[in-house]
């Protein structure tokens, strides 16, 4: 009975220290906060300072207006001025300060005056929809990117009254001004779908160049209300719209792409951080004279075939931040897979490659992986990570693709569900190349060798016949696909018309 007794004490203790030091983990993963519980920012809050750098798109006064404005956080409502987020969810990481500011906006903790080695970042997200994401400069202190401005908030209440007459005037004075806010129950939906296609004329010449467009369609209780489209890619960010292009200098029989990303409210008129060339970290003579291929694009990251076409015609898969274009070498496997993307590719490389050429073993040969050589690709329905080997047998260049057996982090690829499988897609139109659904499973597009089909969902089904159809180039392929719900369509299809007469 004692050794029992002891045993049971024994126990007890062990949990009650483990209760004591469970707030000391160090969050390093996402975590969703649950509702009503410890939300990360809570209570009222105000903007009281701000900072410009050289990618912000409002100017001085714009900026200054934004002093005084509130923000409310609440588990059913986030407010900041006249934009609003109901029913959010909070995602929360600690991360190298240095790290994530110059990866993802261009600044250093110095210049945003912040003395922690890590800090903690808050997004926030409702109705699958991106709302903002805050760095905790400290308990009462947070900053928010709106537009390329540092904004800083600082607590001025702990408490948040919901259902108090202020908050039900501020829903009901926001919700009045939402275009189409008379149906709330609305389905809308909207699509930002980047397209390149193969110019043909260039192909000709015997240089490889691909012409890009962006379109949108907008969709209201799945009845298509417009399509629209522009020129190159108009890019949904966390830090407002940005235009892509990719920009084709020739020089002394020469050819050179360099790929340009700019806020769209700050035009771009001489080169500047904003217009970088992207270049690879291999001999001097080979950053010149490259052909630049997009094969995906997103929030905050791009995937590129850089190709080396003097050389040996070399095609180098690789990975960037959208800030951070070129000034960077590319990112590697790990950068945003962790040690699970690094197994991965190595497992990939072990399966599909070296296990069929045993022969090559004690060549000369090189064939061993670069932890950069990867992108995104388009597979059955979904992005997929890739991986490349390149090496040369007998002075021809080759190489070959392998699969990453590794699913897109919502850091990479936001919204990349498909509410019907894949099969079952197939099945209903064999002739499909490819298929996205929207968050509100109201339509489906689905591309075919050469046309767009938009369908309606019912009952978690393909309608029969499709409701609209877009005539695709030649060849042409999807390099990004941004959903829109809720109120955001209307304002997409605003920006985009915007952009397409400029």
């Amino acid at each position: 009975m004692k050794k029992i007794l002891l045993l049971l004490i024994l126990i007890i203790t062990m949990f009650s220290i483990i209760s004591c030091n469970i707030d000391n983990i160090e969050l390093s993963d996402n975590i969703e906060a649950p509702k009503n519980i410890n939300l990360p920012i809570s209570g009222k809050w105000r903007i009281e300072d701000y900072l410009l750098n050289a990618s912000s798109a409002m100017d001085e006064e714009k900026a200054e207006s934004y002093i005084g404005i509130e923000a409310l956080f609440h588990n059913e409502l986030i407010t900041i001025g006249d934009d609003y987020c109901t029913e959010p969810s909070f995602r929360i990481k600690n991360v190298d300060t240095d790290e994530y500011l110059i990866y993802h906006h261009k600044v250093t903790s110095e210049f945003l005056n912040i003395e922690a080695d890590e800090i903690e970042i808050v997004s926030i997200t409702g109705e699958e929809q991106f709302f903002y994401e805050f760095i905790k400069a400290s308990e009462d202190t947070i900053i928010v990117n709106i537009d390329g401005v540092f904004f800083y908030l600082n607590k001025i209440s702990e408490e948040v009254e919901y259902d108090g007459a202020v908050t039900e005037q501020f829903t009901e004075n926001i919700l009045f001004d939402t275009a189409e806010a008379s149906d709330e129950d609305a389905l809308r939906t909207g699509i930002l779908i980047g397209l390149k296609s193969l110019d043909l004329e260039s192909k000709e010449e015997g240089f490889e160049k691909w012409n890009y467009r962006t379109i949108f369609i907008r969709a209201n209780n799945k009845e298509i209300v417009s399509i629209n489209e522009m020129e190159n890619i108009l890019l949904p960010r966390r830090t407002g719209f940005w235009k892509v292009s990719v920009d084709r200098e020739e020089k002394d029989g020469k050819i050179n792409d360099k790929i340009v990303a700019y806020p769209v409210n700050k035009p771009l008129h001489t080169e500047s951080d904003n217009e970088i060339e992207v270049k690879t970290e291999v001999e001097d003579n080979k950053t010149e004279n490259t052909i630049k291929n997009i094969l995906y694009i997103g929030n905050d990251y791009i995937s590129i075939e850089n190709i080396h076409y003097r050389n040996k015609g070399e095609r180098f898969l690789e990975f960037y931040p959208i800030d951070n274009i070129g000034k960077f070498k590319p990112l590697i496997i790990t950068d945003v897979l962790g040690e699970i993307g690094k197994e991965a590719f190595d497992e990939g490389v072990n399966k599909e490659i070296l296990k069929d050429k045993e022969e090559y073993k004690n060549s000369l040969i090189d064939l061993k992986p670069n932890e950069e050589s990867f992108g995104l690709f388009r597979r059955n329905g979904l992005w997929v990570f890739k991986g490349r080997i390149n090496y040369v047998e007998n002075g021809i260049y080759s190489y070959e693709n392998f699969n990453i057996k590794a699913i897109p982090p919502k850091e990479v690829v936001y919204y990349d569900e498909l509410s019907i499988p894949w099969n079952r897609i197939k099945s209903k139109i064999p002739e499909a190349l490819d298929a996205f659904t929207s968050p509100n499973e109201d339509i489906a597009i689905i591309l075919i060798n050469n046309d767009i089909f938009i369908y309606t969902i019912e009952d978690g089904e393909i309608s029969n016949k499709p409701i609209e159809s877009i005539k695709l180039k030649p060849s042409e392929k999807i390099i990004m696909a941004e959903w829109a719900i809720g109120r955001y369509p209307k304002l997409w299809e605003e920006e985009l018309l915007k952009q397409a007469g400029n």
